[in-house]
């Protein structure tokens, strides 16, 4: 088995296990890959928290190989497993013991005549959401969804995430929890004026349009570190993306036992 190696660089926690792991699947015989060449992984593990898991599992999302967190990080909520248990987990990999979940992905992209500069980047890849949002000020944004005219939101801006992003920034701006297993994209508006507008949840096959109608310093956000400054009249398209993200995990109902483990959902009290 091959199996490829990615950490965060910097932290040290994350550092120092991806070493220990190194040398302790070599022991086992199987190939080690290290991220500068990754190609011919069968399986990627990842040392770091969901950032870090998001950020390379979009990179190297073309290997088309699952991903396996290893939690150095805070949350930990997509990861696979926590620290000190990297040896079962390893164990459990090796022997093939995994459970892949498959995610979809978005990709955002400018008109080419809206691109100021024609050699910056044109289209992006998100796994978790694309937020347009202003910095300062209220922003004037008109939404459309397959060429219909859908919403139009005065405020902080709109998140637009898959089922993956719906536990993290759609979430803390009110949308909803969505299983990983149904593909879907979720339109949230950030602290819209006036009436509240509920978050929606759209199929995955449909193109959505955020267009800046007014504003300052407003930026087009991508998994929370990209960021683009657009300017009033420009449009982001945003639709399904070319590849999937698979992640692999050790137990069947991961989804579950993460919500009630980082939001403690079971341990809530009534009234």
């Amino acid at each position: 088995m091959k199996i490829g190696i990615v950490y965060k660089e910097g932290n040290k926690k994350a550092e120092s296990t991806a070493k220990a792991v190194y040398e302790f699947i070599k022991k086992k015989v199987h190939l080690v890959l290290a991220e500068k060449n990754l190609e011919g992984s069968e399986i990627i593990l990842i040392f770091g928290g969901d950032g870090t898991l998001i950020h390379k599992a979009c990179e190297y999302a073309a290997l088309n190989v699952p991903f396996v967190g290893i939690n150095t990080g805070n949350l930990g909520f997509l990861t696979a497993a926590e620290v000190q248990d990297w040896q079962k987990a390893v164990d459990k990999l090796i022997k093939g013991q995994i459970v892949v979940s498959e995610r979809m992905t978005l990709e955002a992209s400018l008109e080419k005549s809206e691109i100021r500069n024609p050699k910056s980047e044109n289209s992006y890849r998100a796994l978790n959401e694309v937020v347009i949002k202003g910095l300062y000020r209220i922003i004037e944004l008109e939404i459309s969804v397959n060429g219909e005219k859908f919403l139009k939101i005065v405020g902080d801006g709109v998140i637009v995430a898959t089922q993956t992003g719906s536990t993290a920034y759609s979430l803390s701006a009110g949308g909803p929890i969505v299983d990983p297993d149904l593909d879907s994209m979720l339109i949230t508006p950030i602290n819209p004026i006036g009436l509240p507008i509920p978050s929606v949840v759209l199929s995955p096959k449909d193109v959505i349009k955020v267009k800046t109608e007014s504003g300052e310093d407003i930026s087009l956000v991508i998994d929370g570190q990209e960021h683009t400054k657009l300017k009033e009249g420009q449009t982001v398209k945003i639709t399904r993306g070319k590849y999937n993200v698979k992640f692999g995990y050790f137990d069947k109902h991961q989804f579950l036992k993460s919500l009630n483990a980082k939001f403690g959902l079971s341990a809530r009290l009534l009234g």
